[in-house]
């Protein structure tokens, strides 16, 4: 097992900067997504750990040996490094066992390890086959046991799973866990899809704007964002205009609501310094599962304590709903998102009163300059 360790490095192609001084560190044995909007740099990012692109600028390091920059490039064949494309790339002309065994030397494939590294992604009985005869699933089972072959310290995934239909994403994905943590290898997953990173990933490194904004275990990541934009991309968020309060609390269109401690400690700042007054704007971080929402009876009102709306929309999935709210404090008032599981379903109009559960999060917000005195 091999760390992977990355400093300033920067990429560019033409007058197109991708990278812009991207940091990153990645523990020996440990599972990474690199997680980002298509066009950010991901696949850019993951070509040059691979050696399949030279940095501009910085240094790449791989078991604390550098591969690329301060004067020196390791070529990819000699990185000890797996690599599995988005389409798997298999030779369509070669066997399954064929292919697997591509990269193994002549005694590799003679004693069978290629049988051996089948049956570990769980496809023992089908080395005879040929690519065209699996499914898209299979074709990457066989695309990661090629990359596992030659035995690598370290495995690049690009977005290996974007082709797959919800449900065989959903089974590929824990299989692909369950490997690695068999084998112990050092993986690094880049992909645009947030639930893919954080059911997958021990560490997840938010690339944006050519550098990482937030590198974070998932829970922190989803539960702490560096920023509101931050908090958008990463799950379903309600960001709402509040209003700091003394005593870690913020004022919303939803009522009073306790900040989360370490949110309040970072708003107040250093011990010394000038506590922000009472009409501090802030942007107010709400997850759609924090919401709790119970339905007003024909005629009735909500409690004082709770904000009324009503429902815009109700998105059933199964395992739980989505529900769309218009608040009643007018039309300018955001849009509420509310995931609930259970209970009875909304339809477009049903009345509701809506309660906070739990902390929020809350980041700085710009004044608005004062309007112009008339004339």
């Amino acid at each position: 097992m091999r760390d992977v360790r990355v400093d300033g490095l920067r990429k560019a192609f033409g007058a197109h900067a991708v990278l812009t001084g991207v940091d990153l560190q990645v523990p020996a044995g440990s599972f990474t997504a690199i997680l980002g909007r298509s066009g950010s740099g991901k696949t850019t990012l993951l070509r040059l750990l691979a050696g399949f692109e030279r940095a501009d600028a910085g240094a790449v390091r791989i078991g604390g040996q550098v591969v690329d920059g301060a004067g020196r490039y390791v070529k990819p064949e000699r990185r000890r490094i797996g690599y599995v494309p988005q389409e798997g790339a298999l030779f369509p002309h070669l066997t399954v066992a064929a292919n697997v065994g591509f990269g193994l030397g002549r005694a590799g494939r003679r004693n069978g390890q290629a049988d051996v590294l089948l049956a570990a992604v769980g496809l023992a009985d089908l080395g005879g086959r040929y690519p065209h005869q699996l499914s898209g699933g299979q074709q990457q089972r066989v695309a990661l046991a090629r990359a596992l072959a030659t035995g690598p310290e370290v495995v690049l995934l690009d977005e290996p799973f974007a082709s797959l239909d919800a449900h065989l994403r959903s089974s590929i994905r824990a299989d692909v866990q369950r490997i690695f943590q068999r084998t112990g290898t050092t993986a690094i997953l880049v992909t645009h899809d947030q639930d893919e990173a954080l059911s997958m990933a021990d560490q997840v490194a938010v690339l944006r704007d050519g550098g990482i904004v937030q590198h974070a275990a998932p829970p922190d990541l989803y539960g702490r964002p560096a920023d509101p934009a931050l908090a958008a991309f990463v799950g379903d968020a309600n960001l709402l205009e509040g209003q700091l309060r003394a005593g870690g609390a913020v004022d919303t269109i939803l009522g009073r609501l306790p900040l989360d401690p370490a949110a309040a400690a970072a708003l107040a700042g250093p011990a010394d310094s000038e506590v922000p007054d009472a009409t501090e704007p802030v942007t107010v971080l709400i997850r759609p599962e924090q919401l709790e929402i119970t339905p007003v009876p024909d005629g009735g009102r909500a409690a004082a304590s709770c904000l009324a709306g009503r429902v815009v929309a109700f998105e059933y999935y199964g395992h739980d709903a989505v529900v769309r709210i218009q608040p009643d404090t007018g039309p300018a008032s955001p849009l509420l998102v509310a995931r609930t599981t259970g209970g009875a379903r909304l339809g477009p109009g049903a009345q509701v009163a809506v309660t906070v559960r739990g902390t929020v999060l809350a980041w700085p917000r710009a004044r608005q300059p004062a309007a112009a005195a008339g004339p």
